[in-house]
């Protein structure tokens, strides 16, 4: 992909003619929502198409996908349109491969998820996905979970080959962060592994393959129990195959003090966990 950056007296058919590509798939790829209003320093994705496919009669996405020996995933991650509105139209170009660009196959991404979330805009991003975080599961100090409405964006994710993952998060009633709740989890063995076992529980019914545990906000002195209860959660993840993710608050250096940074221990939690989601889009709105 190359970026253009819109200059005095462009159009958006003058740019397209410079790269030798139609204003459709400069709309396509850039979600422009009113391509005549072009604004001066307006970056825009450039790619070009190398292998078109015109869809037949018959053809399928997985049919597709087979004859040029691609992934499916790729096919939907070049043409959005066909993962929102799951339709091929027989005389439609659908773009197989753009010059210059190389399969993501090989890279791990993940991405949270609302259970509100439009379903369109999800159903356009999960061929992009190997994770989708569900946001989130509550808890009480006595180890009950507070669910979420999310069989149908386990099932969507199932669709597109995307794995789910379980987030936890000591959120209240109000929905924000609750650094009492952590703690009385913490400092209550009894409720934490009740927790755990509900925990899994869920992710066995519900075709969960691993947990995010979303702290924010513990107590400086909650900071050994954090480590611990992370701990015993991996332990009894791991010998079911299920993994054991941590979403951290973005530190500059291990000395970060504030409510947020200092029971984020970099060193041990990245030596428990199987992956750590480093927060750094809380810089900007904290």
């Amino acid at each position: 992909m190359q970026i253009h950056v819109v200059q005095s007296g462009q159009t958006l058919g003058t740019i397209a003619e410079q790269y030798g590509i139609s204003s459709g798939r400069i709309i396509i790829d850039n979600e422009l929502p009113n391509p005549d209003n072009l604004v001066i320093g307006q970056s825009l994705g450039i790619r070009v198409p190398e292998t078109v496919h015109t869809i037949a009669e018959g053809d399928s996405l997985f049919s597709i996908a087979q004859q040029y020996k691609v992934n499916p995933a790729q096919i939907l991650r070049n043409n959005p349109r066909i993962a929102e509105n799951e339709i091929l139209t027989p005389g439609e170009q659908v773009v197989i491969t753009f010059k210059g660009e190389e399969p993501i196959d090989n890279v791990i991404l993940n991405g949270y998820a609302y259970p509100f979330i439009n379903r369109n805009v999800l159903r356009k991003t999960l061929s992009f996905l190997t994770y989708q975080s569900l946001f989130t599961y509550g808890f009480t100090s006595q180890g009950d979970l507070i669910p979420i409405e999310d069989t149908e964006l386990i099932a969507l994710g199932k669709e597109f080959g995307v794995a789910s993952i379980m987030m936890l998060a000591p959120m209240n009633a109000e929905g924000k962060f609750d650094t009492q709740i952590a703690h009385d989890m913490f400092v209550n063995k009894e409720g934490q592994d009740r927790l755990i076992d509900n925990i899994i529980s869920t992710m066995q019914e519900k075709g969960y393959v691993g947990l995010d545990i979303d702290f924010e906000f513990i107590l400086p002195e909650d900071r050994q129990n954090f480590i611990d209860f992370i701990k015993n959660v991996q332990s009894r993840l791991k010998p079911l195959g299920l993994l054991t993710l941590v979403a951290l608050a973005p530190k500059t250096s291990g000395e970060m003090t504030g409510l947020l940074y200092e029971a984020h221990d970099y060193p041990a939690i990245g030596a428990i966990a199987d992956y750590v989601l480093l927060m750094t889009y809380e810089w900007g709105y904290t």
